[in-house]
């Protein structure tokens, strides 16, 4: 009987979607019989390593916003790269999220879906660009690459849509900020800080604003006196 040899990219694939699929489905997937892929995912730590115990939690807010920005910012950049059908280069900033991001539960599935498609090559099934995560992606991967006024353009197709964490109002105020439209840019702001008040901290540190930086509404809105 051959048997199979076991390559960096099938742990790598493992590890990704570990947690996601039974072991019945892993297997297939990978084309081990059950018994060697259980051997695996021991040899690999995916199981009794007390992962919740070992990792340790933010410290304070302002760190767990950090830890939330910076899991953005990868994940644009895997979309961005995704977008441009630099699969290769997209998988591993796709993997290196799961890896270093693994509460960041915003952007865990999508990344797993993302990282199976590129794989294939081909658009996710779920991500049509008409949804709105999809579209909020969309108009970061525009603003991204200078061009505001088509971010913008995208983001008015996700007006009226429910902004649970009010990241569609924070980009919408990021892309008013960078054309220089300070009072629409702060009251989008202001409506991003009332959707969820780790906005405020963000844009405490966010470069796009730098053009609301001295105005009586931005300091007010950043300290919370609005």
């Amino acid at each position: 009987m051959t048997v199979r040899k076991w390559t960096d990219d099938d742990a790598k694939w493992l590890k990704a979607n570990f947690g996601r699929m039974d072991l019945q489905t892993l297997s297939k997937e990978l084309g081990l019989p059950l018994e060697d892929l259980e051997k695996k995912i021991r040899q690999l730590k995916l199981v009794g390593s007390e992962p919740d115990k070992a990792r340790k939690a933010p410290a304070s807010l302002k760190e767990a916003v950090r830890e939330a920005s910076a899991a953005r910012k990868d994940y644009e950049k895997a979309i961005e790269l995704f977008h441009k059908r630099h699969f290769d280069e997209a998988a591993r900033r796709f993997e290196d999220l799961i890896e270093k991001h693994p509460d960041e539960k915003e952007f865990l599935d999508r990344a797993r879906m993302y990282l199976g498609a590129c794989r294939t090559g081909k658009k996710p099934k779920g991500a049509a660009i008409a949804e709105p995560e999809e579209l909020y992606h969309a108009a970061v991967f525009e603003k991204n690459r200078g061009n505001v006024d088509k971010a913008l353009d995208i983001l008015r197709k996700n007006a009226g849509r429910r902004d649970g964490d009010g990241r569609v109002h924070y980009l919408t105020a990021c892309c008013l900020a960078l054309q220089g439209d300070v009072d629409q840019a702060l009251q989008s702001l202001k409506k991003a800080i009332a959707a969820d008040d780790q906005n405020r901290i963000q844009a405490r540190l966010e470069t796009d604003l730098a053009t609301l930086r001295g105005t009586q509404g931005f300091t007010e809105l950043v300290a919370g006196g609005a």
